[in-house]
């Protein structure tokens, strides 16, 4: 009878644990909600019940490691997506928050929410607007290519200078949302994007 009841209060935390879990993990946090509210350009407070949490497939994890979570927003007839993307950098990981149009294909835009680079290696521009700029409007038709110069085609982002690492980190973490949005929205099969940058000597072991 003891044994009964201790298998009963288990199951009851563990489903208490489970619960909390899953509506925790498929709201958006304050900071995402405030980028969100910047990239639709809106003055008006998106509510809660608008904003519902994408269950990320075992592929999905496995092909985009980078991508955290994802989210749908319904604004009337208008749908978006959203996905919290961590990419690995030079020193760490990169919370990126992205946001995909939903009738366009397109790049809204992204935003930097949390970055541990090296300041004098271009980290305090990841978070400018002139950088982020780069990816608006960009179709997520075809991965984004980084350049250093100039760009010569569609898809190709200028490179913070002396950044090579962070630039092709948040690249990839773009890349990696707009892979995960062409399976999960689109029904496309797309190639996989790496979460660490390849071909280049990190802080990260």
């Amino acid at each position: 009878m003891q044994n009964k009841h201790v298998v009963w209060m288990l199951a009851a935390a563990i489903l208490v644990v489970f619960v909390v879990w899953y509506f925790t993990d498929n709201k958006m946090t304050a900071p995402q909600k405030e980028a969100l509210q910047e990239l639709l350009q809106s003055e008006q407070e998106i509510a809660d019940e608008a904003i519902e949490g994408i269950e990320l497939p075992a592929e999905i994890k496995e092909k985009f490691p980078a991508v955290k979570k994802g989210f749908v927003i319904n604004c009337g007839e208008q749908k978006y997506y959203a996905f919290l993307s961590s990419p690995l950098g030079y020193r760490s990981a990169i919370d990126l928050f992205i946001v995909v149009d939903g009738h366009k294909n397109e790049m809204l835009g992204t935003r930097v929410l949390q970055h541990g680079e090296t300041p004098l290696y271009g980290g305090d521009s990841l978070t400018k607007a002139w950088f982020l700029n780069r990816f608006n409007n960009k179709s997520v038709s075809a991965y984004l290519n980084r350049v250093v110069l100039e760009p010569s085609q569609p898809n190709d982002i200028v490179q913070i200078t002396c950044a090579t690492v962070s630039s092709q980190a948040v690249i990839n973490g773009v890349n990696a949302a707009m892979g995960a949005y062409r399976e999960l929205v689109l029904g496309e099969e797309t190639q996989p994007v790496p979460m660490k940058v390849e071909g280049f000597v990190t802080e990260i072991k």
